[in-house]
């Protein structure tokens, strides 16, 4: 630890000469004690040290740098009072950390009283410097107005962090071209908007507990002397594109809730450009118009799911319109799946206690769907507990591999973290991280039993999760309802680090689930699991 603590102090040190002799060769040596100046903000990088710059992230650490900046009793951003050390405070520079809105500052974006400056308060004066504390990247997700449109039409813009504008306009470059190409200015012709205002502005906290803002602006469309091209929003914090054209673009989907639904749930699509939808397609299926639900504000398709497709029929899900088609290329993936828990399927090792296996019809009239058999998971302890109810099943007795889906579908580099053990769940509102503290332990076994490979998101003497139990991909917790919980491979002890080539040449024989209590709280869990399997997000 004592090597670690030196190395980083040294790292630290040599940062804040660099910053400090930048500022001394910038300033008098013979300023006294006259006002004090800011001339410039500086990164405390030793490689970028000497680019100033007005605006910066949350939590990043600056130099202030200037003259006759000693004796500094305050200092102040967004006119909210901000530590600094006297330690580092010279005749030349002052070195803070810029605080974060999860601190309790708040940004002059939510709070019009407030100044965007840095002060800087001394026993011989006071100096200002205009500076900007940036709020969360932007993102656009959809634009939305009726078609063909035309100049003076309302156009609505979704997206999340859009605040702090600084220009609107279109160009007639389209958002394919500057993916590709490399700018600094937004290139082609421009057409600003000069009319526009915010209709929603929804500042909250995130699943990840960062702040974000839900953000809907309506702009007047303007007089455009092309068909197609790219909305670009300027925000203080960066600038964010979409594709624009006249006429109904090409559908795009953004993600799906689930790449395996279980028959009689919904089945959800979300993207954009979803305008006069003709199909939906998977397999040897194809859904249409009076199968699905177009949601009004063309960014999501709902489909209650019915039919699975057949076995080696495809695994591309496809949305077809007038404007093209998008497609998802990981979707109901027969050779990725390792339980359904039908006959013959897998072998139940029957250690106890067990779990249940379950139909449909004897669900103990809890209004609950599933594909045919399912496993519940129902069990207390109390506390101390390290062996408790599971769900634990083996390919067969030969140690052989359950099948994994082909390097076509989920190429041999693909990192282990890009890749999740995936399970549908039903969680009948398991108390993780309140009163009671039970976790699913996760095992996995490779081909003849050579490893045993664990996952355990509980950390005991913290009494704290590594991650949500039983998370969605979003990293939300759903109750009663059935939704996909996903964990990544690289999750487990031995994966860390290694492809999907690696992976394979493991395999999984043996797979359990069981329900652990690591306090003296006793605890309670009670989930449902269809479908587990092996799930790639590949969009």
């Amino acid at each position: 630890m004592e090597k670690t603590i030196n190395k980083h102090w040294g790292i630290l040190m040599a940062a804040l000469m660099a910053v400090l002799s930048l500022g001394v060769t910038s300033c008098s040596d013979n300023d006294g004690d006259g006002q004090p100046v800011i001339t410039g903000v500086r990164t405390c990088d030793p490689e970028t040290a000497d680019s100033l710059f007005t605006k910066s992230a949350q939590g990043q650490t600056i130099a202030i740098i200037g003259k006759n900046l000693g004796g500094a009793r305050k200092v102040f951003i967004n006119d909210q009072e901000v530590y600094f050390s006297s330690t580092m405070n010279t005749d030349h520079s002052i070195i803070v950390k810029v605080p974060s809105e999860s601190d309790g500052f708040q940004l002059t974006a939510f709070n019009s009283e407030l100044k965007d400056e840095i002060r800087v308060e001394t026993t011989h004066g006071t100096a200002t410097y205009g500076f900007k504390v940036l709020g969360s990247a932007p993102s656009i997700s959809r634009i939305q107005g009726s078609y063909p449109r035309a100049a003076g039409d309302p156009l609505n813009i979704y997206g999340v962090n859009l605040f702090s504008i600084e220009k609107i306009y279109f160009t007639d470059v389209t958002a394919e071209a500057l993916d590709t190409l490399d700018w600094e200015d937004v290139p082609g012709n421009r057409v600003n908007v000069n009319d526009y205002e915010t209709i929603v502005s929804d500042r909250h906290l995130n699943s990840n507990q960062d702040y974000e803002v839900t953000s809907q602006l309506q702009i007047t469309t303007p007089t455009l002397p092309f068909d197609e091209g790219s909305l670009v929003l300027e925000c203080a914090a960066g600038t964010v594109y979409i594709p624009y054209s006249k006429v109904p673009g090409k559908p795009v989907i953004s993600g799906i809730n689930t790449d395996m639904p279980i028959p009689g749930t919904d089945l959800v699509i979300r993207g954009r450009e979803f305008v006069q939808v003709e199909s939906v397609s998977y397999g040897d299926v194809t859904l249409s118009l009076d199968d699905f639900t177009v949601a009004d504000s063309e960014d999501a398709i709902t489909i209650r799911f019915s039919k699975k497709p057949t076995p080696g029929s495809g695994t591309t899900l496809t949305v077809t319109t007038p404007g093209g088609q998008a497609s998802v290329e990981y979707f109901y993936v027969y050779d990725g799946l390792l339980l359904n828990f039908e006959p013959d399927y897998a072998t139940d090792n029957g250690w106890g206690p067990n779990g249940e296996l379950m139909q449909e019809a004897t669900a103990d009239a809890i209004p609950y769907v599933s594909d045919g058999q399912f496993w519940r998971i129902k069990s207390s302890d109390g506390g101390w507990n390290w062996w408790a109810t599971m769900c634990y099943f083996r390919k067969d007795w030969n140690g052989n591999s359950f099948a994994l889906p082909g390097f076509d579908l989920i190429p041999a580099d693909t990192p282990a973290e890009d890749i999740y053990l995936a399970m549908e769940v039903w969680d009948n509102n398991t108390d993780f991280g309140g009163a009671q503290w039970p976790f699913m332990h996760y095992q996995i076994q490779t081909i003849g039993d050579a490893k045993t490979l664990v996952f355990e998101n509980f950390i005991q003497n913290d009494v704290v999760y590594k991650e949500k139990a039983l998370r969605a991909i979003d990293n939300t917790q759903p109750k009663e309802q059935w939704y996909r919980h996903v964990t990544p491979l690289s999750n487990f002890d031995g994966w860390a680090g290694k492809t999907y080539a690696d992976i394979v040449a493991d395999g999984i024989n043996q797979i359990r689930l069981m329900h652990m209590n690591w306090t003296g709280t006793p605890s309670t869990m009670d989930v449902m699991l269809d479908n587990v399997r092996i799930y790639y997000p590949k969009q």
